[in-house]
This record gives structure tokens, sequence and C-alpha cells, in this order.
């Protein structure tokens, strides 16, 4: 990815998460889809980014004992062209209709640039527990994304590496960048959601 789509997609992430601190405490994870296309009353070779929000039913997300770590990788399972895709557990938290039509969408030049996520968690810092919210982001190429804030802190520490593999990774990456691997294969086909 170009300099100014890493720019891009981090201010997004940030608006993401800013939106998030204006709502308050206590709200569902959040799973985003980030997109990108051609923009076609802008100069050749400009391309417009949208982040989809897919909302995760905070209610049925206790059907995976280790929430956001477990659901993610079931949905890159079940988004694999190689696995089945009836999951009734991972369809009672998140749309996977909605998913499948997202990344089979016809419009030329479409092209997958991240998935993200965004959740509340906890920290504990010298046996402290801190609330903490986090946006945790994999790229297109495998570049990982990182905005984090205490609750109460007047801005939120951004993080961007290229190493995915480090002891402190949160469990959520290694799930994003298995999606992102298996949504962005050239000639992609997408499964028929049934």
């Amino acid at each position: 990815m170009s300099f100014h789509a890493v720019h891009t997609l981090t201010g997004s992430l940030l608006h993401i998460e800013a939106s998030a601190d204006l709502a308050g405490w206590g709200r569902p994870p959040l799973l985003l889809l980030v997109q990108d296309r051609p923009a076609p009353s802008a100069p050749h070779g400009t391309r417009r980014m949208r982040a989809v929000h897919l909302p995760l039913n905070d209610t049925r997300m206790g059907r995976y004992r280790a929430g956001l770590a477990d659901l993610l990788p079931d949905l890159a399972a079940a988004l694999d062209i190689n696995q089945p895709v009836a999951r009734p557990t991972l369809a009672a938290c998140v749309n996977v209709g909605l998913i499948a039509d997202l990344l089979a969408e016809p419009t030329p030049g479409l092209r997958l640039l991240a998935w993200a996520v965004c959740y509340e968690d906890v920290l504990v810092e010298s046996g402290d527990l801190h609330e903490i919210r986090r946006v945790d982001a994999v790229d297109a190429d495998r570049r990982g994304y990182q905005i984090a804030r205490l609750r109460g802190e007047p801005h939120p520490v951004v993080l961007i590496d290229d190493q995915l593999d480090h002891a402190d990774t949160p469990a959520t990456r290694s799930a994003l960048a298995r999606l992102v691997q298996i949504t962005s294969r050239p000639g992609r086909s997408t499964p028929t959601i049934s």
C-alpha cells in the first residue's frame, strides 16, 4: 500500500475510535471491512476508501469462550472457499451473508484494504486494572495497526507495525491477518451463504 493509503487508513481508524469515544463506554465490539475503489469523478488514479461497519451481537458473543479471539478465526474459516459456511454460532453474532455480498461486489477496481475490530478491553499494568478501547487492524500488506485509549485519557496512542509476530501482539491480530489472507486472494470466489 502507498504511504497515502496507509495515512488515509490510519485517519479512518482514528475517526472510528473517536466516534466510539463519543458514544461512551459499554458498547459492543465492531467489526470493520475496509475497501477502496476508483473514484470515477476524480482525477485518474484517485481512489475512495470505505469502512463498512459490521455490528457484532454482543449478547451472542458469549457463545465464543474467548470472544473476538475465537469469533474472528471462525469468520475466516466461514469465508474460506474450502470450508462450510453454515455456522449457526457465527451467524448469531455477525451477518455473514452481508460480508459475503460486500466481498463479492462486482464494482470494477474494488479492492480489500484491511480488516479491523474496535472493542473494549482490560489492561493489567503494575497490578492495576484499566479499561481500554482498542482498534486493531491488519492491512493488505499485513501491516498491523493498533489504536488504544485508556478510559479518561484525552487522546489515543497509535502504533503501526510491519511485524505481526511480536509476543505482545493482541490476540485479534493473527485472526485479522487470516481474514485479510482469505478475502484478498486474486480471482477468489466468495462462498454462497445458505
